[in-house]
């Protein structure tokens, strides 16, 4: 009873403004999805009440544990066969792409001074799938808060931009066929609803081009999370090897809630789950995830969002725009 006391208020709320921004999502209107609502609804609301003691502890759970379920059950929406419909270079295209992009988020980060947690995080969710890979990421490298709000509410700016633009690009440049265009949409466009709303409004077999390119990009979360885990968690016994020490033999010390991610993922790829089991645990973990973002957001401060904002819009459009160029280069060459 004493543990409720101490994190149910805090809980509660960030269910209610979970609940709220879960809601403004389903309205047509509004071009942002319910994490994204969440992080800004949570944000509001934290600066309104400044930080009452009776909730920080459940709105610190919300933002560590709750997360840590969400990334767990977020396995369930992945499936491998995926890849199986990918023919060969579209495969490399997206591979390539997202370790691109990444790799460039780093870069430009350390050149404009802006902290390494914010830049990786911006450039997961450019590279991967938005706001689900931002979250995830936060779960492992456990950044500061107001990175998460900036990285997520930048990557969904560009991403809605895109739905507009990515399909004029595809057009203006000429000579790219159908399935091309499709990659390139699919490759660019952070949330599925972007790619969807960009592919469909030039053609229904673009729009599926699109929308399977763009599940082999989330389909990496995986082996991002595993390996981005193992670098932070180092090697066990008791952290990172030793210099000079061989960790042959040494079993990485992947937290818990990462290894129920991969193995939900790799069931769910064999069909042996129950499809409505599966149904309901995926919107179990979309709702967790956006309880999440929810005390998350009630963390930052509007100073704190100002502060990194610029930077983050820097760095974001210049790794966005170095994302489509390589994406555009490599469907030419390939």
């Amino acid at each position: 009873m004493g543990t409720f006391k101490k994190v149910g208020p805090g809980i509660l709320l960030c269910v209610v403004v979970g609940m709220a921004a879960f809601g403004l999502s389903r309205l047509s209107f509004i071009p942002l999805d319910g994490v994204t609502l969440a992080i800004l609804l949570g944000l509001v609301a934290g600066n309104l009440m400044g930080s009452p003691v009776v909730f920080q502890g459940g709105i610190k759970f919300s933002e560590k544990k709750v997360l840590t379920w969400a990334i767990a059950l977020l396995g369930l929406s992945l499936d491998y066969r995926t890849f199986l419909s990918l023919g060969l270079s579209s495969l490399v295209v997206v591979v390539l792409s997202v370790v691109f992009t990444i790799g460039t988020a780093l870069v430009l980060g350390r050149l404009f001074k802006v902290d390494r947690g914010m830049s990786l995080l911006i450039g997961t969710g450019n590279a991967v799938c938005g706001s689900s890979a931002i979250a995830a990421t936060q779960g492992v490298i456990q950044t500061r808060d107001e990175y998460v709000g900036v990285s997520v509410a930048t990557v969904n700016l560009f991403g809605t931009v895109g739905i507009f633009l990515i399909p004029a690009v595809a057009l203006f440049l000429g000579g790219f066929a159908d399935q091309e265009k499709g990659v390139l949409i699919g490759t660019t466009l952070q949330a599925v609803g972007q790619v969807t709303a960009a592919g469909f409004s030039l053609g229904e077999g673009i729009g599926r081009t699109a929308t399977l390119v763009k599940m082999g990009r989330i389909l990496l979360l995986t082996p991002l999370v595993l390996f981005l885990s193992v670098r932070k968690n180092g090697w066990a016994p008791g952290g990172r090897a030793p210099d000079g020490v061989s960790p042959r033999g040494r079993v990485p010390m992947v937290p818990g809630y990462i290894l129920v991610f991969l193995l939900l993922s790799f069931v769910n790829s064999l069909s042996i789950l129950n499809p409505g089991l599966v149904g309901f645990l995926n919107g179990l973990s979309k709702v967790l995830l956006i309880v999440a973002m929810a005390g998350i957001g009630m963390n930052i401060t509007f100073r704190e969002l100002l502060q990194g904002g610029k930077s983050a819009l820097l760095v974001g459009s210049l790794n966005w725009a170095a994302q489509i160029a390589f994406c555009v280069f490599l469907i030419r060459v390939m």
